[in-house]
């Protein structure tokens, strides 16, 4: 399935198979967002796993990846996505995938002095 744009008919988003985990670059951290993970504030947490520049090319920087649930009962598991390194979380009470999104992005506009 992929949705395309009306005008020239370029693909915005395509449905890709499981594992995803195959389409992410090699060396990718894949990290979890759950409220059952380790409380960090979503500045801290961008700011210990994101890199400082968002074009830097060094190599001891690896690009990220946070798997967040956006379910209406339950969790993201380790059991349920092995390729998981750890389990963060940025409130102590459940958000919708919205507000988590909005929190960790916000953080990292802000690591990154984007307006």
């Amino acid at each position: 399935m992929k949705i395309k744009a009306s005008d020239n008919g370029t693909t915005l988003m395509k449905v890709i198979k499981n594992p995803f985990s195959q389409h992410l670059p090699v060396g990718t951290r894949v990290y979890g967002m759950s409220c059952k993970g380790l409380l960090y504030s979503p500045h801290n947490l961008a700011k210990q796993l994101v890199p400082l520049d968002p074009n830097s090319s060094d190599e001891g920087q690896s690009q990220v990846c946070f798997i967040i649930g956006a379910m209406a009962a339950g969790h993201v598991t380790t059991e349920d996505h092995p390729y998981i390194e750890k389990m963060f979380s940025i409130s102590e009470y459940p958000l919708s995938g919205a507000s988590a999104i909005n929190r960790i992005l916000g953080s990292i506009e802000n690591q990154w002095a984007i307006v």
